[in-house]
């Protein structure tokens, strides 16, 4: 079961619009440089998780 979203974040999406140049830059990275990058994400975004929000998205990762 995928727990619902916290209420103030219900019907709220986001879109992120990328340009081609930005595309091919991207493919010039090496695949150590975006991993690094992924991981950096990871880790900024735990740090500004609060507990609940970590609490959910674990439980979202290992949904079946």
């Amino acid at each position: 079961m995928i727990p619902a979203p916290i209420k103030e974040n219900e019907n709220v999406g986001f879109h992120y619009t990328v340009s081609d140049e930005q595309i091919k830059e991207h493919q010039k990275k090496t695949v150590e440089e975006i991993v690094n990058w992924v991981e950096s994400t990871a880790k900024f975004i735990y740090d500004f998780q609060s507990p609940g929000e970590r609490e959910r998205m674990r439980k979202n990762k290992n949904f079946k």
